[in-house]
């Protein structure tokens, strides 16, 4: 009886063609699985920034943990590992969130997503320590920032009256800046900047409600933890003036 089967050299270019095709089409297989991998970890970094960016609103301290766990609950529904199965990071000094990628050691495939806006000066408000009414010694201006502020590397900061004045905060000319004490970028975590009045200071110092203050152009001590220098800094993003206002 006759029996049909395939040949020795059949099997072996049916194997050859099979060979060829899974060579072909690995290659865009691990690609597709590398940006499925790379899409999923930015959408959940998306969701854990959305939980930072609500917790600085709601809560009266911004946030100062590295591990995002602790936003589960209150603005965190959910918080897998991210897809090389390892937990996301938050470094809050820097005001990012992050996961380290496949290789969990060199920094070129890091993902990292901002949580913060970059440093910008907010707002300025001048504090009545002696609850005397009118500006005088021992008063300070207070200055808010959208990051913590970095000491390092950085000398005093310098007062000026114009934005492109070899200084790093300038003051409308209504503002006599001989009245402000010099000081420097503090030492501790801070998103704030305190500048006291001597002792010759009065009403006449400054205008509230009128008055400005802006980062000078030529700024070099007031930047972020990226080593960012603030908004309105030479190669930064633009800033605006602040009005000065009561407490």
């Amino acid at each position: 009886m006759n029996r049909q089967a395939f040949s020795l050299i059949e099997l072996l270019i049916v194997v050859t063609i099979i060979a060829v095709l899974v060579g072909v089409a690995l290659p865009y297989y691990q690609d597709y699985v590398k940006e499925t991998r790379l899409t999923k970890a930015k959408h959940e970094l998306d969701i854990i920034k959305q939980a930072l960016v609500k917790h600085d609103t709601f809560e009266e301290r911004p946030y100062v943990a590295s591990d995002p766990r602790i936003l589960l609950g209150r603005y965190l529904q959910d918080l897998p590992r991210d897809p090389w199965g390892r937990d996301y990071e938050v470094d809050w000094l820097k005001g990012q969130v992050r996961t380290l990628g496949p290789d969990h050691s060199l920094d070129r495939d890091d993902i990292i997503v901002d949580y913060k806006p970059p440093l910008a000066l907010q707002k300025a408000t001048w504090v009545d320590t002696d609850n005397n009414r009118q500006v005088s010694g021992g008063d300070y201006l207070r200055l808010e920032f959208s990051r913590f502020l970095n000491a390092s590397g950085t000398a005093g900061i310098d007062y000026g009256i114009s934005s492109a004045a070899a200084c790093d905060l300038w003051f409308s000319e209504d503002v006599v800046i001989g009245t402000l004490i010099a000081t420097g970028v503090p030492t501790t975590y801070s998103t704030e900047l305190l500048i006291e009045f001597n002792n010759t200071a009065s009403d006449t110092a400054l205008s509230l409600g009128s008055s400005t203050v802006g980062i000078a152009f030529f700024n070099d001590a007031i930047k972020d933890y990226s080593d960012r220098f603030a908004n309105g800094t030479k190669n930064e993003y633009p800033g605006v003036e602040v009005i000065i206002k009561a407490n």
